[in-house]
């Protein structure tokens, strides 16, 4: 437990992202055409379920700008920028929300993998741990919503495509472990 306490602290050093503005045309004309997009569904499920559609993951370098999302012929962006995205969709609907952060416990080559892409892509894997990793979520009344993988969860000891949740926290709250963390996973 020692070591997912380490991570944890290693990772509440990482602020929660916002995708940002140059305030010029470059950035308000991708934003633009992103919520232009979402607004096409009909209900707020439909256009979040639609983020990771819409932007596919992978690297960004952080600060990220609306303009640094194209690649190619579509958008890519990692799990901060699906959370931001979809938290301005909760918010354009009045949907009570708060953004969150999670640890996961991915397959064992998952990282190495990972952090391969980021260098490749020259960008910080600041979120890639030993064998854990930092992720973006967002809190909805009791529940929680993965934006990358467009699906609900239940928080810490639930199991994601990407992995297993080892821990879970809102914004501003306590870290939430799950209960059989400290006998199934000690890190290094």
């Amino acid at each position: 437990m020692t070591g997912l306490v380490a991570e944890l602290k290693r990772f509440d050093l990482i602020g929660l992202s916002r995708v940002a503005s140059h305030g010029t045309g470059c950035c308000t004309a991708v934003r633009h055409g992103v919520f232009a997009r979402l607004r096409q569904y009909t209900d707020v499920g439909g256009a979040l379920a639609a983020v990771p559609e819409l932007i596919r993951w992978g690297p960004v370098q952080w600060p990220a700008h609306w303009c640094d999302l194209p690649d190619q012929d579509e958008l890519s962006g990692d799990c901060g920028v699906h959370a931001d995205v979809a938290a301005v969709v909760l918010a354009q609907e009045a949907v009570p929300h708060s953004r969150g952060r999670a640890v996961l416990q991915p397959a064992p080559l998952a990282p190495a993998h990972w952090r391969a892409s980021w260098h490749e892509a020259q960008v910080v894997d600041a979120w890639i741990g030993g064998d854990v990793v930092y992720h973006e979520v967002l809190r909805v009344g009791d529940s929680w919503w993965d934006p990358s993988e467009a699906r609900w969860f239940t928080g810490a000891g639930a199991h994601l495509g990407s992995g297993r949740v080892l821990a879970v926290r809102e914004e501003d709250g306590p870290w939430h472990i799950a209960p059989d963390t400290s006998a199934t996973h000690v890190l290094p």
